[in-house]
């Protein structure tokens, strides 16, 4: 403690000594009070010619107002204190601007309990009677849809990922864990929109996410969501994950591969591709995505083969129909290469 730390405390405790109540200073009186009797039989036998101390608390003046939060530099939140003179002033552990407009910023609190009231409507959902499940549903839509207006989620340049709010959010353990439990609640439309925005950021979260390490708890969730996007939109976000970027080390999609959430993420959208166009449905996508999707695959394949094995991350899960993509357009030796570094 510094000396100006130490000097606080000292006045804290004077002041409560002050109290005229014996029970609020019972050891510090308690100990005085046989101090000086020790002392007084010890000058009544003439072994001591000094006299006994006397019970004497340092005066601090009282003044009429009293900060009862002193800030002290380089904490990391404000310490509280009460006397009888001053009583600790209520805290308030909501904040209670929520309902002041859409521009009041939401706090981790805010959003947490609203998610809570979420998941409560959707238990109750599934708990109601049939004829009262579409009014919990609207209900539930609307808290959903005011939850998902908060994060404010937009698009931002690479100068400004500092400074979003929603990559704010991703940056931190408890944001991804608040975003991975609303994932399943969204809509498909409001789901891809954040795919996106985690496809676009991704070289920026991956940095963010080095000592934390808790970009999995998105892959599920989003694993979901990739589950139900079109052969348009699967190519809208694998753009995404392999534009090259102004001023970078390396490719963002040679990042991903070298991180287990960016290349359990990288896979799982090629698996989404590889079954979309195995299946019997429809696709009716432009001619472009076409191109674009031969020219990823192609992308892909040369940068598994180029980054050495002991720096290719271990996936989540390995899709099963991913050597059957590449045998799409790939010869069998170059195949051969990638299903020994993807083992």
């Amino acid at each position: 403690m510094t000396s100006k730390e130490k000097d606080w405390v000292v006045k804290v405790e004077m002041i409560q000594l002050q109290s005229e109540n014996m029970d609020d200073d019972y050891y510090y009186q308690m100990y005085y009070h046989r101090l000086e009797r020790k002392q007084a039989e010890e000058l009544f036998r003439g072994r001591n010619k000094q006299e006994p101390p006397k019970l004497v608390t340092p005066f601090i003046q009282k003044v009429e107002t009293y900060d009862s939060v002193v800030r002290i530099a380089g904490s990391l939140g404000q310490v509280a204190v009460s006397t009888c003179y001053s009583p600790r002033r209520a805290i308030d552990a909501v904040h209670h601007s929520v309902e002041d407009g859409p521009s009041c910023p939401f706090t981790f609190l805010q959003l947490f309990l609203q998610l809570l009231e979420v998941e409560d409507m959707q238990r109750k959902t599934s708990l109601a009677p049939e004829e009262q499940q579409p009014c919990c549903q609207e209900q539930k839509s609307q808290e959903v849809e005011r939850l998902y207006q908060a994060l404010k989620i937009g698009a931002c340049s690479s100068a400004e990922e500092a400074e979003d709010e929603f990559l704010q959010l991703l940056c931190v353990r408890k944001g991804k864990k608040l975003t991975a439990r609303l994932l399943p609640h969204l809509t498909q439309e409001q789901a891809e929109k954040i795919l996106l925005t985690v496809t676009h950021h991704l070289p920026f979260l991956m940095k963010k996410d080095v000592l934390d390490e808790s970009l999995p708890m998105l892959y599920s969730p989003l694993n979901e969501v990739v589950g139900g996007v079109t052969f348009s939109k699967l190519i809208e976000v694998l753009q995404e994950m392999t534009r090259p970027l102004p001023k970078p080390p390396e490719l963002p999609l040679t990042t991903a591969l070298k991180n287990q959430f960016g290349i359990s993420l990288l896979y799982s959208l090629l698996s989404r591709g590889e079954r979309l166009l195995s299946s019997d449905v429809p696709l009716e996508p432009h001619r472009a995505d076409f191109e674009m999707w031969t020219d990823t695959v192609f992308l892909v394949a040369r940068e598994l083969s180029q980054v050495p094995k002991a720096l290719l991350a271990e996936p989540l899960f390995l899709p099963s129909n991913l050597l059957s993509l590449f045998c799409r357009y790939l010869d069998k030796q170059t195949i051969h290469y990638l299903e020994a570094k993807m083992e």
